[in-house]
């Protein structure tokens, strides 16, 4: 299995630099059909995704129900060259996927 990036022109050359290709998208839009594209693949088990396009409330809501539901590929996100959009801490986040407080 292997790591995919869904991100700004910046991230996408980085990670393509260490052998991770990756889709650029410019809008939440374009985010959003690259992350289904890439759950098609079932070669994937990391998507990689630039916090900047994570959280959208679009693909928020499509994120928190494919954690939920899905075990694999396992969905992280990342601040993208923009810097940190949303620091969310990990405990909120586990709290979300659960759906219970910890």
């Amino acid at each position: 299995m292997i790591g995919y990036v869904i991100g700004d022109n910046d991230m996408i050359t980085g990670f393509r630099l260490v052998g991770v290709e990756g889709t650029e998208v410019s809008t939440d839009e374009e985010a959003i059909q690259a992350l289904h594209k890439t759950l098609a693949r079932s070669d994937i088990g990391v998507i990689i995704i630039s916090e900047s396009f994570a959280n959208g409330s679009l693909m928020r809501e499509d994120v928190d129900k494919l954690r939920q539901e899905r075990i694999t590929p396992l969905i992280v996100q990342i601040p993208g060259s923009k810097g940190n959009v949303n620091k969310t801490q990990l405990s909120d986040t586990v709290s979300k996927i659960l759906g219970i407080k910890i």
